[in-house]
């Protein structure tokens, strides 16, 4: 068994820095700097250069937020109690999460995945609507 990270999804990955603004924070390619997007990425390991420049606690939050937005990729759509969260961080932490899995190209099964992430929306804008009435 060894010790080493499984490859990263190139495309979500770099989505994920755009979301964390680190095109524009951390990277030292000029080209991701000027076009403010993640351009560049290792052949090798497949994650965007600009995570070499992070130190181990930025990392890990890298690292949870693209977990999060590979689980939205995969499951959102599903026929499953996910991305359930109305009020709160989880709620915060879905909305970024799909956020960032809305603009990988190439998505699984694109309609039913729009119209889950459309009732998902209805539901948060309902929940909200009762929480300012019970105020």
């Amino acid at each position: 068994m060894s010790n080493s990270k499984p490859s990263l999804d190139a495309h979500l990955a770099m989505c994920t820095a755009d979301a964390m603004a680190m095109p524009q924070m951390v990277c030292r390619r000029h080209s991701c700097r000027r076009g403010q997007r993640c351009r560049w990425y290792f052949e090798t390991s497949r994650e965007p250069c600009c995570l070499r420049n992070l130190d181990p606690g930025q990392r890990a939050i890298f690292d949870q937020i693209y977990q999060a937005a590979h689980f939205a990729k995969g499951f959102l759509g599903s026929d499953g109690p996910f991305f359930e969260a109305l009020s709160g961080p989880e709620r915060l932490s879905d909305d970024l999460s799909i956020a960032i899995a809305r603009n990988v190209a190439h998505r699984w099964m694109v309609e039913r995945w729009d119209k889950a992430r459309r009732a998902r929306e209805k539901r948060i804008v309902a929940a909200d609507r009762l929480r300012g009435a019970e105020e």
